[in-house]
C-alpha cells in the first residue's frame, strides 16, 4: 500500500510542474501574439502592394 503523504506530495510536485508549463504557454501565446500583429501587418502591406500593380 502506498502512503498517502508520499502520494500527495508526488502530486503537489506535478501540479507545480504543470503551473509551470501554463505560465510557459502563456508566455509563449502572448509573444505569438505580438508576432501574428507583425504579420498580420506585413500581409496588408503585400496585398496593397499587388493591387497596386
Amino acid at each position: 500500500m502506498k502512503d498517502i503523504y508520499e502520494v500527495l506530495r508526488k502530486k503537489q510536485a506535478q501540479q507545480a510542474q504543470l503551473g509551470k508549463q501554463i505560465e510557459a504557454l502563456q508566455h509563449a501565446a502572448e509573444e505569438l501574439r505580438n508576432v501574428a500583429h507583425l504579420l498580420d501587418g506585413e500581409e496588408e502591406e503585400k496585398d496593397s502592394a499587388v493591387n497596386h500593380v
